[in-house]
């Protein structure tokens, strides 16, 4: 099996998700992860029987695995990778799956939850409790997140189960930037909008980079410092309004053919702070994308629920999912560095330097060979 096969599914994935997204949210700074996503969707699979199952295994593309052992295999080893408690590397993430206290778990289904997938279904009392469900989400997003903001609201009354995934990365760049040469730089929001922000300048760093001459931008990969040689790809278009035409046509390009073409070189890089707190219903997004049979009373849930249970049937009210994401001089976590004032960009001599000055709207992914964790974009600040 190889992998990029299935980091192409992901990033495929995450992307048609992050088009339709767009369409509600794509003047706002956006986040989302194709991997945890598609983790708690394989993990339904393997609960789920009948034409539920077959919907969840054509739309997961899940033939790609020889069989089930090897599919919970290959999220448990990136959950494991991206999940690891170390002093420079951690995802704090919380995917559950809610279903109403009526009914009752089978203890093989929990069991596969805790070991693969690193999560497991609970009870709890979703029939006619819309506030005791805000109260459930702002809990878990407080465990996970250390905050409970959340814009997320519930008014199902006859709810049987709910889907919960959020998501905070942590993680320092392999080459940090100097916090001292940090300052304040214009980014063109728009033609008509440009805002003194907080941004980060190495002018001779020595990473990834490519042309991308078909897609009118460039890109540049910047290594975290971790094992599994997880990365931020960055896509900037040329033109300082052109990130709307590079997002469509990154939906027919693999982020990996990308990777591939890129070659280390000498980069003068400029690069905004930036945090990113967002969170949305996925919902009817994954409806628009044909999976039609989870949210309804046909569903099939047999592999979850106990023999005992009345009903397979299982329809998911709400998936809600949030992610959070802080970007600075260490990289992807907390930071205390002020800003200061713009510092004079050298212009190079070197004619084989490039340049990668991030300074309008741009698009990211933070991946490595075998999965694609994370992709967003930046617009405003």
């Amino acid at each position: 099996m190889d992998p990029a096969n299935n980091n192409n599914f992901e990033t495929n994935f995450g992307l048609d998700i992050f088009t339709n997204l767009l369409n509600g949210c794509g003047n706002d700074n956006l986040i989302i992860s194709p991997f945890l996503i598609e983790s708690l969707l394989a993990l339904l699979y393997l609960g789920s029987d009948g034409k539920t199952a077959e919907e969840l295994k054509a739309k997961l593309q899940l033939q790609r695995f020889p069989n089930n052992a090897k599919m919970a295999s290959y999220f448990a080893g990136n959950l494991a990778a991206i999940t690891q408690t170390s002093p420079d590397t951690q995802l704090e993430m919380c995917a559950k799956i809610f279903i109403d206290e009526q009914n009752d778990l089978d203890v093989e289904f929990q069991k596969i939850a805790y070991k693969y997938f690193l999560t497991q279904a609970e009870k709890q009392k979703l029939t006619n409790a819309g506030k005791n469900v805000e109260d459930l989400v702002k809990s878990c997003l407080q465990s996970v997140l250390k905050k409970s903001t959340t814009n997320f609201h519930f008014t199902e009354n006859n709810c049987k189960a709910l889907l919960l995934m959020a998501a905070n990365f942590r993680n320092k760049w392999f080459l940090p930037f100097s916090a001292y040469r940090s300052g304040l730089y214009d980014f063109h929001v728009s033609s008509d909008c440009v805002k003194s922000i907080p941004m980060m300048l190495d002018n001779e760093m020595f990473v990834k980079f490519v042309e991308l001459k078909e897609m009118d931008a460039r890109a540049v990969e910047l290594p975290y410092e971790h094992d599994d040689e997880i990365s931020m790809l960055l896509i900037l278009p040329n033109k300082r309004d052109g990130l709307a035409e590079l997002e469509e046509k990154l939906k027919e390009v693999n982020l990996s053919s990308i990777s591939e073409q890129m070659q280390m070189e000498s980069v003068q890089l400029l690069l905004p702070k930036f945090q990113i707190d967002f969170e949305c219903s996925l919902k009817g997004v994954l409806e628009k994308l044909g999976f039609s049979l989870l949210f309804t009373e046909d569903s099939n849930f047999k592999n979850l629920l106990s023999p005992q249970s009345a009903s397979p049937s299982l329809p998911i009210a709400e998936i809600f999912h949030k992610v959070c994401l802080d970007v600075n001089e260490s990289g992807s976590e907390s930071s205390n560095v002020e800003a200061t004032k713009p510092i004079v960009i050298s212009n190079s001599i070197d004619t084989r330097q490039k340049f990668f000055r991030a300074d309008h709207p741009f698009f990211f992914a933070i991946r490595n060979r075998d999965a694609t964790y994370f992709i967003g974009h930046v617009v405003k600040f």
